[in-house]
């Protein structure tokens, strides 16, 4: 995460942009969303329809590549084979009554 941050950083006008948004005025959080809208707004002007239909597309897919991320996690056993850290079901006891 710490490679993917610096290379954003590094980019020229997104990197100084982002860069004055993390560690500048506070207000500049503000500043750099509103340039974030302009610069959607120019390119819609400019692309129309289509940019709008690549967007959605692109933004479908990151939505579903993160969340098939956020619930991959449960697939995992996080415990050893030893059993130590392994949950256990909770309820009906094993003991019989």
């Amino acid at each position: 995460m710490e490679t993917a941050a610096r290379v954003a950083l590094r980019v020229p006008v997104f990197g100084w942009f982002l860069k004055d948004a993390i560690y500048g005025a506070p207000d500049a959080k503000y500043y750099f969303i509103a340039n974030l809208v302009v610069c959607f707004a120019a390119l819609v002007y400019f692309f129309g329809y289509p940019f709008l239909i690549i967007y959605a597309l692109t933004a479908t897919a990151v939505a579903l590549v993160s969340l098939i991320i956020l619930t991959a996690s449960d697939m995992f056993r996080k415990g050893g084979e030893d059993g130590v850290g392994v949950s256990k079901p909770v309820g009906r006891s094993t003991k019989a009554r």
